[in-house]
């Protein structure tokens, strides 16, 4: 290329232009005649001359087509670059049907689009969209779609979230590059939990996809070290891959019910992953909660152990027993040893229980609502009220006059446990009634 043509194209220099093809009318033929060039709208494009692009535009369209030592186009450019409004001129002269420029390819396989992605120029990539809707199904040598370069680019959550609310067919979600993996498998991989989360709200996706070394994203999520917020995002995918329950099972059912099958069937399938989400965010509370609990009661039971009702001896001096008592024991292990003692083993359980409530919410597992560790955390709860109670008795005891307990103390807890008895029991005749019913309507069905 002419020196001077090439300055003027990098700075943009409309004027000095003229001049050159006054000076020389076939300046700029000499620049078509070669193939992988760099011609001047090459440049211009690159340094987003908005107006020189578009006085070349009118003289030479076919620049548009010509691909450098790179294989870059100028579209190319200008999208990698942001240049919006270059782009738009460019894609003036692009045909309305096959859209030659928006699927040229570079020499690693990537169109305009895919390089506007991967610089995060937003308002690029929506201009090329709706000049070329085709264009977001295009892959580049590897496999990857604009999806895939989207999660592997700064911000993926809000440019995928963009992306995906433009487009009427999802599929793409799916789409595999040469490992195998689909958008979910990156995420997983860069432990995005956003996009996770986000991804995880499609219906169209496939939570069980498998890459090119048998792996689902939770497997992937798995691997390297564990993050803080790791867990949450695990459950989430556990919950979305468990099976459905398989709809060819209610064709055994008699023709009289088939009506009401079909309006459980399609209501099932409209609020299965609903219920799912919102039975992982259940979870996800009540485990906040219970940590929250856990930590609260593991504290108090500790600050009482050390400060026990009626506090400690603060010099030397006679005891009851007798004998020399020492500043720092307790009062009450002199008054009432034995009312200390068994407020101390509740006080115990009561701390080492909720520690253990503490290890196995912080510990990394699938805790779902059917779990062993939730079992476990259930009768931990149990028995974490229970010493809650003992303790509470224990304690007032040793610091309140016996009439006073008997009458403030012991007599709500008997009215309390009297009022949760009998719904307890009411509870369990239902439950009998109901148990009999049932068996009755199986012996009858046995009959006939």
């Amino acid at each position: 290329m002419d020196e001077r043509l090439f300055e003027a194209s990098r700075k943009g220099n409309t004027d000095t232009l003229l001049k050159l093809i006054e000076e020389d009318p076939l300046i700029l033929e000499d620049n078509s005649t070669h193939t992988s060039v760099e011609t001047p709208l090459h440049i211009a494009s690159l340094h987003g001359h908005t107006d020189f692009v578009r006085y070349i535009l009118s003289q030479k369209p076919g620049f548009a087509k010509v691909l450098n030592s790179k294989g870059y186009s100028p579209l190319h450019l200008a999208c990698a670059n942001g240049h919006v409004d270059i782009v738009k001129e460019l894609l003036k002269i692009d045909g309305e049907t096959d859209h030659e420029l928006c699927r040229r390819k570079d020499k690693k396989g990537r169109t305009p689009i895919h390089l506007a992605v991967i610089k995060g120029r937003d308002r690029v990539v929506a201009a090329l969209i709706l000049a070329c809707p085709d264009s977001v199904r295009e892959v580049t040598d590897r496999g990857e779609t604009i999806l895939h370069l989207t999660v592997k680019s700064e911000n993926g959550c809000k440019r995928l979230r963009g992306l995906l609310e433009g487009f009427e067919d999802k599929e793409m979600l799916n789409w595999k590059d040469d490992e195998g993996n689909t958008v979910l498998h990156l995420a997983a991989a860069r432990k995005q939990h956003e996009v996770l989360k986000f991804l995880l709200e499609q219906p169209e996706l496939d939570v069980n996809a498998v890459n090119s070394n048998k792996l689902k994203a939770l497997d992937i999520l798995g691997e390297g070290p564990n993050q803080s917020n790791d867990q949450e995002v695990v459950q989430m995918l556990h919950l979305a891959s468990m099976p459905k329950p398989d709809s060819q099972a209610l064709t055994e059912l008699s023709q009289a019910n088939d009506a009401v099958i079909d309006v459980d069937t399609k209501t099932n399938d409209l609020t299965s992953k609903r219920d799912t989400k919102n039975s992982f965010k259940g979870l996800v509370e009540m485990r906040r909660g219970i940590m929250v609990m856990a930590v609260l009661i593991a504290t108090v039971t500790f600050e009482v152990a050390l400060n026990p009702p009626g506090g400690l001896w603060q010099d030397w001096g006679a005891s009851v027993s007798n004998d020399t008592h020492r500043p720092g024991k307790s009062v009450a292990g002199e008054i009432s040893p034995n009312s200390l003692t068994w407020f101390l083993v509740w006080d115990s359980i009561g701390f080492l229980a909720s520690m253990s409530i503490i290890l196995v919410l912080t510990c990394p597992s699938k805790l779902n609502w059917n779990s062993v560790s939730w079992e476990y955390i259930r009768l931990m709860m149990w028995v974490v009220i229970a010493s809650v109670h003992m303790v509470f008795l224990y304690g007032v005891q040793m610091t309140t006059a016996s009439n006073i307990f008997k009458r403030a103390v012991i007599a709500p807890f008997v009215f309390f446990y009297g009022v949760v008895g009998l719904l307890a029991m009411r509870s369990g005749w239902y439950s009998v009634t109901e148990l009999g019913d049932l068996v009755k309507e199986l012996w009858t069905k046995k009959k006939r």
